[in-house]
């Protein structure tokens, strides 16, 4: 069996730990933003990708991302953020095609256009990960589910201070 990573995606992936009772000492935290794909800002996208996301990744672990949609139970990071990365991924570091589908639809043709896009500097990025593969395919899942508290720092602040706070072993 494959080690799991779990990330949570800021700011609305912080509500798993309690949805789902991740333990709070096997998390990481990233940030695919939502307007990036929103904007089709493939190339920041890469770019702000996690470095410890991408090693865990060439090194084999199954990694999870968790996001929760506003409103919706698909998040953008999910369905395309996600979707792109593994697009990429595959392309650069096995040389393999990847079918990526949003919402139910194949959107290869204008993944595939996009990624013509890509800077240099991002493939100079994903390409530096891929000298330490120790995995002969990617193992990258997004997870996700509705939430209606977007926006609510506080709410996601106290999910993680309940979590995280220096004082947790006294209570």
């Amino acid at each position: 069996m494959k080690q799991v990573r779990n990330f949570l995606n800021l700011t609305n992936g912080i509500e798993a730990l309690d949805k789902l009772q991740l333990d709070s000492d096997s998390v990481m935290f990233i940030r695919i933003q939502s307007t990036h794909c929103e904007r089709h800002l493939w190339d920041k996208i890469i770019m702000e990708t996690d470095h410890n996301l991408l090693m865990m990744l060439a090194l084999g672990y199954e990694c999870r991302v968790y996001d929760f949609g506003t409103n919706t139970e698909m998040a953008k990071a999910i369905y395309m953020g996600i979707e792109w990365l593994k697009f990429v991924l595959n392309k650069r570091w096995f040389g393999r095609d990847y079918i990526p589908v949003a919402k139910g639809k194949n959107i290869e043709d204008y993944f595939r256009n996009e990624y013509k896009n890509i800077s240099k500097t991002a493939k100079k990025k994903i390409d530096y990960y891929k000298k330490f593969l120790l995995c002969e395919e990617l193992l990258l899942t997004g997870i996700s589910a509705e939430t209606n508290m977007d926006a609510k720092h506080e709410y996601f602040k106290s999910i993680l201070e309940n979590h995280f706070s220096s004082d947790k072993s006294e209570k």
